[in-house]
């Protein structure tokens, strides 16, 4: 029979059925091997330097990133992804922040012990401030400092100031001179005439006692005690004195050797001049040639009345 009113069938294209195919598998050649595809991308995080750029990762992978550089990692956040078994990466939520460094250091506060214990200082967080040892709030309000949006923390106002001491006594036999009595200052201890330090150090500090300051311990001033040793009428003094007491004893030593000296010349002379106003007038006079002989001392030799 004849096939009058059969219609030919339309010859399917084999070609693009055969590409559609191929493309399917490519994209799907990670989860066909079981693998998962590159890193996914982390605001302000970045995986490894040696993983970065790999294509293919297997099930199980487990890559950690790390915060970039202004960013900070937040407390308690996962920094961790996986490839899981249906070949996909596991969902990481941001746990990158911008954050400042930890807070500026201060000589006259501390930073709180709340606020110390953060690890993490996001733009626009304040942290307060103890006042330290050794001083004491100038003002009902506490020092902060403000994380700033270019990552930096604003100045800390100076709102404690040091503890006084008060004023210094004064040893016995000494001056305590200082220009300062607030924690930390040092005054000078200086002996009386006559005076010195015993051993130890020349000045006091306004140091931390207890919960309050208060200043060290004074040196004493003692007697300066004259060596026995003597030379005729001078004393001698001992060697390892400074030179100011040395000049200072040597002030009243001298006079008390040079004064008895004169009076006992001029009597010598007041007497040999009687003695010799003794003889007959006009017969001898003194001899002047060793009037001031200190060994033999004056005489009288025979005044000559003729031509």
């Amino acid at each position: 029979m004849g096939c009058g009113r059969c219609r030919s069938l339309p010859v399917v294209p084999v070609v693009p059925v055969v590409l559609v195919v191929l493309v399917v598998l490519v994209v799907l050649v990670p989860a066909a091997r079981g693998d998962c595809g590159p890193l996914p991308q982390l605001p302000g995080a970045e995986p490894p330097e040696d993983s970065k750029d790999n294509q293919s990762f297997p099930i199980g992978s487990k890559i950690t990133y790390q915060c970039v550089q202004g960013f900070a990692k937040l407390p308690l956040k996962s920094d961790t992804i996986q490839c899981l078994e249906n070949a996909l990466w596991s969902v990481l939520p941001e746990f990158c922040s911008r954050s400042c460094y930890s807070p500026p250091r201060v000589s006259f506060a501390r930073v709180s012990q709340e606020d110390e214990l953060k690890n993490f200082y996001a733009v626009g967080i304040t942290v307060n401030y103890v006042c330290n040892p050794g001083y004491e709030k100038s003002s009902d309000k506490l020092p902060t400092s403000t994380c700033h949006e270019n990552l930096t923390w604003s100045e800390v106002p100076v709102l404690c100031q040091r503890k006084s001491c008060g004023t210094p006594e004064n040893p016995e036999h000494g001056t305590v001179v200082t220009t300062d009595q607030l924690f930390g200052a040092k005054a000078d201890v200086i002996c009386d005439d006559g005076y010195m330090l015993t051993a130890g150090q020349a000045f006091i500090r306004c140091h931390l006692k207890g919960d309050g300051v208060a200043w060290t311990q004074l040196p004493t001033c003692q007697l300066i005690q004259a060596s026995s040793s003597t030379v005729g009428t001078t004393a001698v003094t001992d060697a390892t004195k400074p030179l100011e007491e040395k000049t200072s004893e040597y002030r009243y030593i001298l006079p008390l050797v040079i004064i008895p000296c004169i009076i006992g010349i001029a009597v010598i002379l007041i007497w040999t001049i009687k003695k010799c106003a003794v003889k007959q007038k006009g017969t001898y006079k003194p001899n002047p040639t060793n009037a001031g002989d200190e060994e033999q001392g004056p005489s009288c030799q025979e005044r000559k009345t003729g031509p």
